[in-house]
């Protein structure tokens, strides 16, 4: 029906519910006036329209299914599905789907299943589009054992459907079967080498896996069929970051549009890429754009790179600053009171440093899921603390840190050095017995022992704690 029609039966509705008349329209015209009112996304008349042409035509079955949608977008299932019922019409398909639709949101599964069985036994003609519209809204109820099985029963019947198997690709994802999902994801591909969707699909799933080589392949696959994505940008910078890539990360960064959106969020980001290339002062001017700003939903990661960049480049003041409003704001943050005790530190501020780091403390023994990087920085403060000579300090750090995440790297190391500097001999032995000869070598190295006539022995064998306590203590350069 053409627009100046619909207008003028709109126009007829109006003026006669002004008079307070009821107006007759046929069934016909009663549903040309909903559909305008769903296309123009306008439902102000709609349920008194309904209402309306139901007691005009009550049998009609359009208007029964229009009613049955308004009985599902309002949650009303139970009533949907009784009404339904009463229209007992078969080969409907928009019904056929509303009906499931009923039974996933009431989590009916069995009734689903005992449904769809029965549209098999009769030949249903539209049973490929059943399990189609059907599993995806059996994964968006988390029914996510439900979708396996409804999908698995649906390439049974139709093996090449490549919707299912999308679908399933998701499911597996999902279940956490990630091997099981790439390996779909490829027989996708395979089907459809230029689907952009898959390729990305698939390079999400390596990146999952940290397998980022991979990844970074299939992104670019997926750039060769649209390169419009902006998301998809950022997860292959992503990837390349943590492939220590950080000069390629970030010219993906800036292919970025900088007019969008986006380009704000994508800074703090940047920032982490040029902190890596220790380019401080080009994360300083990015960092101070954004400080506030809330661009990042990881803004504390933002002051700390922040302040730090403040640090590097010699504004000390402005570091001070940023520090007092990072912990103004974030005041639980783990990371952000370890920089403040290790300022309180540095200034010889000891019984405010005490103070800070009990409150930090409080705050680790409290909280819940806090990211494997809030406690390497309390690392890095025992570690700051040893060197100064204030072991029994450093060893409370450490101690905290290894509770939580005892594999943390050189962990055992260096709780066996502050041990050795205290005299501890047993839990010394305790923690260097559980040290690689590779995290030795390292350690020895930069502690500046020469340890190069006997590295290659250390390589193939375990040096006894007695003999190493020998070498660590007999060398001149070694202060702890």
């Amino acid at each position: 029906m053409k627009k100046d029609d619909i207008s003028r039966l709109l126009q007829r509705y109006l003026s006669a519910r002004e008079m307070g008349k009821e107006p007759y329209f046929d069934a016909d015209e009663i549903d040309e006036l909903l559909g305008s009112f769903e296309e123009s996304d306008n439902y102000e008349y709609f349920d008194e329209v309904l209402t309306l042409g139901l007691k005009l035509h009550p049998g009609n079955t359009d208007l029964q299914f229009r009613q049955c949608k308004l009985y599902v977008y309002n949650e009303d299932y139970e009533s949907a599905l009784a009404l339904i019922d009463s229209i007992a019409e078969t080969d409907n398909q928009d019904l056929d789907l509303l009906r499931l639709e009923c039974y996933c949101m009431l989590d009916r599964y069995d009734k689903l299943i005992e449904y769809t069985e029965r549209l098999i036994e009769s030949d249903c003609e539209y049973l490929e589009t059943i399990f189609e519209y059907t599993a995806p809204l059996l994964s968006d109820m988390e029914m996510t054992n439900e979708a396996h099985d409804f999908i698995r029963r649906g390439i049974d019947l139709f093996p090449d459907n490549l919707t299912l198997k999308d679908e399933l690709c998701y499911n597996m994802e999902m279940k956490g079967d990630i091997d099981g999902a790439i390996s779909m994801c490829n027989e996708l591909i395979d089907k459809e080498p230029y689907s952009y969707e898959s390729w990305f699909t698939l390079g999400r799933l390596y990146s999952i896996k940290s397998e980022f080589e991979k990844a970074i392949e299939a992104f670019d696959f997926a750039l060769t069929c649209d390169d419009s994505d902006p998301e998809l940008k950022i997860l292959k910078a992503y990837c390349l970051y943590m492939n220590e890539n950080y000069e390629k990360a970030l010219e993906v960064y800036q292919e970025i549009d900088a007019t969008t959106e986006i380009a704000e969020r994508i800074k703090p980001l940047m920032a982490e890429c040029y902190i890596k290339l220790e380019d401080f002062e080009g994360a300083y001017n990015l960092l101070k754009d954004i400080i506030g700003k809330k661009a990042t939903s990881n803004e504390p990661a933002a002051y700390i790179n922040f302040i730090r960049c403040c640090a590097e480049t010699e504004r000390d003041k402005e570091a001070s600053k940023t520090l007092n409003k990072a912990i103004e704001l974030f005041p639980n943050n783990v990371r952000i009171l370890s920089l403040l005790a290790l300022t309180y530190v540095e200034n010889g501020e000891d019984k405010l440093a005490i103070e800070t780091t009990e409150r930090l403390f409080n705050v680790l023994d409290k909280g819940e899921n806090y990211q494997p990087e809030d406690y390497e920085s309390l690392f890095h403060a025992g570690q700051y603390l040893y060197m100064k000579g204030d072991i029994d300090k450093a060893l409370k750090y450490y101690n905290k840190v290894y509770a939580v995440n005892p594999e943390l790297p050189y962990m055992h190391l260096h709780m066996a050095m502050a041990y050795l500097a205290k005299g501890d001999m047993k839990h010394f032995g305790e923690h260097f017995s559980q040290t690689s000869p590779k995290e030795l070598v390292k350690y020895l190295e930069e502690s500046g022992i020469d340890f190069s006539d006997v590295e290659q022995q250390l390589m193939g064998k375990h040096i006894p704690p007695e003999d190493l306590t020998k070498e660590f203590l007999n060398n001149k350069d070694n202060n702890n």
